[in-house]
């Protein structure tokens, strides 16, 4: 790793642990055994350094937003991979997830956090625009926000952490339980998942 991708990743950890308004450049600096002038050579604010440790998930929210029109035709049979796509990026960018859920009402002033909400604007209107009923609406809202908070809730030192590939496997099914019609919701389409 550079020492530019050693920095974002030290910031991502401590404002996803600590807050982003509860942590400075030095800290970011003294986490990876540099000084503050070394974090400003490669980005010249706490903001631009937000910004590069946020910017790898919501580029990866962006690709799969940008699929989903593609996706009209079927859409029970796209949703498995869909799902999973959604979940596996929010895994990925885990503390990411847990910045823009537990710090965006703080941060709405910020434009990584306003780009943030207009990803979730933009997934809630492909949602409302292929929703086959409100109540299908609903449930899949419920379903991906909770998904996200029990992301951002993991990071938390508190917390038991569940296996990994459990935690992946439960945030599927239960997302899938919640969008498909129970006749589509099988074991062997749950199965497809993974395969």
């Amino acid at each position: 790793m550079t020492t530019r991708d050693t920095l974002v990743q030290a910031a991502l950890e401590r404002f996803a642990r600590y807050g982003y308004l509860g942590s400075s450049i030095q800290q970011v600096a003294a986490d990876v055994g540099t000084s503050k002038s070394s974090v400003l050579y490669h980005f010249d604010s706490k903001e631009a350094l937000l910004e590069a440790a946020m910017a790898p998930a919501l580029d990866a929210l962006t690709q799969i937003i940008d699929a989903l029109p593609g996706l009209r035709d079927d859409k029970v049979a796209a949703a498995p991979a869909l799902v999973t796509g959604f979940v596996d990026t929010l895994l990925q960018h885990s503390a990411a997830v847990s910045i823009f859920i537990s710090q965006r009402g703080a941060l709405q002033e910020v434009p990584v956090i306003q780009r943030g909400n207009e990803l979730v604007d933009a997934i809630a209107g492909t949602l409302i625009a292929e929703a086959p009923s409100t109540r299908a609406l609903t449930r899949l809202s419920i379903g991906l926000a909770g998904v996200a908070f029990i992301l951002g809730e993991a990071l938390q030192e508190t917390r038991d952490h569940p296996d990994p590939a459990e935690m992946r496997e439960v945030l599927i099914e239960t997302l899938l339980e919640l969008c498909l019609p129970a006749a589509a919701c099988t074991p062997a389409t749950l199965q497809e998942v993974d395969a």
